[in-house]
């Protein structure tokens, strides 16, 4: 496949064709899909492609250790997700602390900005837009539910040229980290109205996004472009992991609605 590219400011990305024939169960969460939420960071594209998320973290904890409030037991430090839900877990433990509370709301700022920053360059999965379109084609609706900004979410969906194609919401994380996924609120949010969870498809790249689907019974398919990847949620019960998101494309025009 050939890589994207640049016109006018705008990413194209060049078709892509489906790949040949999945799994079972790939084909029944696809077709019984009314509503299809994706995770940003991976199913949709690499936000950190020239950013490094490592370099991200770093920062971070630079600033937490500056201000005198590191938090201990960083679940990643290379990641910067997981550095900002320690250090606002450590934050509501003690109470609120108004000297905590400022080192959270800079790591949120700092974040945030790496995050938008991130956007104008990220690199958008491959097989991503055609997915996105064929869902939409489909009658499906079509929603992201992400612990990354929404304000970055929806720069690379522009950018992709798919932004018309997300009649649901576009959910990033909210100013208290301890509700990002695995809590469900961004799914719960992102849901859509009158439609069940079981008539939903979350695809998502972490153990996180899977726990947070199975806390509402949403049905859920994982996506992970490296095979450790890809076995880390096949590990955690994830019914099936596809390598590439083309793999969900054969069966989109089908449908039991």
């Amino acid at each position: 496949m050939d890589p994207p590219s640049h016109e006018g400011g705008h990413l194209t990305v060049p078709h892509a064709t489906a790949t040949p024939a999945q799994p079972f169960a790939i084909r029944e969460a696809v077709i019984r899909a009314q509503c299809v939420v994706l995770d940003l960071d991976g199913p949709v594209a690499r936000l950190f492609a020239r950013e490094p998320a490592h370099e991200v973290a770093r920062q971070m904890l630079c600033l937490a250790r500056d201000d005198g409030r590191l938090a201990d037991g960083v679940r990643d430090p290379a990641d910067p997700i997981a550095v900002l839900h320690a250090h606002t877990d450590r934050m509501r433990r003690l109470g609120h602390d108004p000297g905590w509370r400022t080192t959270v709301e800079a790591l949120h700022d700092l974040l945030d900005s790496y995050e938008r920053k991130a956007a104008e360059s990220a690199e958008p999965t491959p097989y991503a837009a055609d997915f996105i379109r064929a869902c939409h084609a489909s009658g499906r609706t079509l929603a992201i539910a992400t612990n990354n900004h929404a304000d970055a979410a929806v720069r690379i969906i522009e950018r992709m040229g798919v932004r018309d194609c997300f009649d649901g919401p576009v959910v990033g994380r909210t100013g208290d980290a301890t509700l990002m996924k695995p809590h469900p609120r961004a799914l719960l949010a992102a849901m859509s109205r009158g439609v069940p969870a079981g008539r939903h498809l979350m695809i998502g790249d972490t153990v996180s996004d899977f726990r947070a689907a199975r806390q509402i019974e949403m049905p859920f398919c994982g996506y992970h472009r490296h095979v450790r990847g890809r076995q880390r949620l096949l590990d955690a019960g994830v019914p099936y992991a596809a390598s590439e998101m083309g793999e969900f494309l054969e069966f989109v025009a089908d449908t039991d609605r």
